[in-house]
């Protein structure tokens, strides 16, 4: 299964690095620099996983949210990975009761933002890891 990812960052040599790295891990990778493009692509098409960051400053966290709430109406039960700057207990506790699946902590290492990301579709697709072990033990039956 070819998944398609959202990413949504508002500091622009990071989205873009980000999304080089899924795009070469295999991802088809659509992305938001803002409420709005973030809104728009929502409406375009369904998403495996969304992954936004939070980093906005404390006046505009409720904006960093309202993605998390634009994603809930528009897309129910697509997985959401918040990556943030922001440490703070409460907003992390306000992401979750949202229905965030994870939180990472910038600077998110590389590899961790693929390992999360992988452990999240595993988690929310395990049909796409059901017919690959299928399609073997089928082929060894076969033999």
């Amino acid at each position: 299964m070819l998944h398609n990812i959202l990413l949504g960052d508002s500091n622009g040599s990071l989205l873009t690095f980000h999304q080089g790295l899924l795009l070469q891990a295999g991802y088809r990778v659509a992305v938001a620099q803002d409420m709005r493009e973030a809104e728009t692509q929502l409406r375009l098409a369904p998403f495996s996983l969304v992954i936004a960051e939070l980093a906005l400053p404390e006046e505009a966290s409720a904006d960093a949210l309202n993605l998390i709430r634009r994603v809930a109406t528009l897309r129910p039960g697509t997985p959401i990975l918040v990556l943030t700057s922001n440490t703070s207990p409460a907003l992390h506790r306000e992401a979750r009761s949202m229905g965030v699946w994870d939180i990472s902590v910038k600077p998110t290492p590389w590899a961790e933002l693929l390992s999360l990301t992988k452990n999240i579709l595993d988690a929310n697709y395990p049909e796409s890891l059901g017919c690959q072990g299928r399609s073997r033990a089928a082929t060894t039956a076969g033999e």
